[in-house]
């Protein structure tokens, strides 16, 4: 089951620091409203600041954002592995890596950091 995330909210500088708190690793999906549902168009993780790295898509092609925390870097490769099988037609199509210096593997399709790589 996907984890849960939080939102959507506008993808600005002031949008993300009312909603979110510094130096914690999360996920977050990346996209649009339309007809009351948001369309997810990305999938992205951050290993330490969830916060520092949507900021890195501000100003940026999607107007959105949901997001979910993580406990990890490992925690948060898992979450977003999940998340990313869970659409398709994503303009990010590559798989999730796994954090560097680990031998993680995809919890959906067993991809290891390497394989993704290749």
């Amino acid at each position: 089951m996907s984890p849960r995330l939080y939102g959507p909210f506008q993808l600005t500088q002031q949008a993300i620091d009312a909603h979110l708190q510094a130096d914690s690793p999360g996920v977050y999906a990346l996209g649009s409203m339309r007809n009351n549902l948001f369309i997810v168009s990305y999938i992205g993780r951050a290993d330490a600041d969830l916060k520092a790295d949507l900021k890195d898509h501000v100003p940026g092609p999607y107007p959105q954002f949901k997001f979910t925390y993580a406990v990890s870097s490992r925690d948060a490769f898992l979450k977003e592995c999940e998340i990313y099988h869970e659409y398709v037609g994503l303009d990010n199509r590559r798989h999730p890596c796994a954090p560097r210096g680990t031998d993680l593997r995809c919890p959906r399709c067993k991809r290891s950091r390497e394989e993704v790589r290749a």
